[in-house]
């Protein structure tokens, strides 16, 4: 059965593929659901009209980095013990941040949590008191900082501490890897399609908020890399979720044309339900 998210992405391609090819499109199933033995892809979509070619689409997502999901979510898990401990200790009139290195919360065991968690807690009582808003402090911990803020005032949230987003130092480097591994992994499925006369689509769903259309030019500049997606990938589609829903829609590739920057009849909006060009 797939996600949400899935769901919701091949609803967004057949909202807004219309506008690219002039076609309309129905979902005719999902091949990866069957158990092969060989790589499928996420769904199928044919034309209307039946003469025009189906579609063959593969959907990933983009992380900033490898991990960000899992960051994300055991991140969270982390800061939620963590203001449970400290409530009642901290001034009741403001709130707080707190960023977790990316490395500290990458594969936590529990014994390691508790260990972080007798370190930082005294720490963040202590800090806290001192914090007007906008401020912050670090400590280092195993050789990495921990950041505490002073995050403003809010009368429902004050005397609480939160969690602030953080990534790897060398964030930009990881993101054109996760970019090229999530165009990659289209690309394992999308041969035997091609040759049975599909267009490939291939809907990478951004969540990294950092990926931009010049990122594709930067990985063609491999003549191997251009090779394949040349070959084997018809149309790039970039979509920004927000809780699994697509609201936005780029264009990146159709046919021999790649868009840097995407043109505003390339730019899709989901407007209660309906996607319409921003044009």
């Amino acid at each position: 059965m797939k996600r949400p998210n899935e769901a919701n992405a091949i609803e967004a391609l057949i909202g807004l593929m219309p506008f690219v090819t002039g076609c309309r499109y129905a979902s005719k199933g999902s091949p990866d659901d069957n158990n092969s033995q060989q790589k499928e892809v996420d769904f199928i979509l044919t034309a209307d009209p039946i003469d025009m070619p189906s579609l063959a689409v593969e959907h990933t997502i983009v992380e900033a980095f490898r991990g960000q999901k899992t960051y994300v979510n055991k991140s969270y898990e982390i800061v939620q013990e963590i203001d449970g401990l400290c409530r009642g200790l901290l001034p009741g009139d403001r709130f707080f941040g707190l960023v977790i290195p990316h490395i500290l919360v990458e594969s936590p065991r529990k014994k390691e949590i508790a260990r972080f968690l007798k370190a930082i807690v005294p720490w963040i009582t202590s800090t806290a008191q001192s914090l007007a808003i906008d401020d912050y402090k670090t400590i280092e911990y195993e050789e990495h900082d921990v950041l505490l803020m002073c995050s403003g005032s809010l009368p429902e949230i004050n005397g609480t501490v939160g969690r602030m987003p953080g990534s790897p130092r060398n964030k930009e480097e990881l993101v054109d890897q996760s970019l090229w591994y999530s165009i990659d992994h289209g690309l394992g499925k999308f041969p035997k399609y091609k040759q049975q006369g599909y267009d490939s689509v291939l809907i990478l769903e951004n969540i990294s908020g950092a990926v931009h259309p010049s990122m594709l030019l930067d990985i063609e500049n491999d003549p191997q890399r251009r090779a394949l997606i040349s070959a084997l990938i018809d149309y790039i589609i970039v979509l920004v979720s927000i809780d699994d829903s697509m609201i936005v829609g780029n264009v990146w590739k159709e046919k021999l044309l790649r868009h840097s920057p995407v043109p505003f009849n390339r730019r899709f909006k989901n407007i209660d339900g309906k996607w319409i060009p921003y044009e």
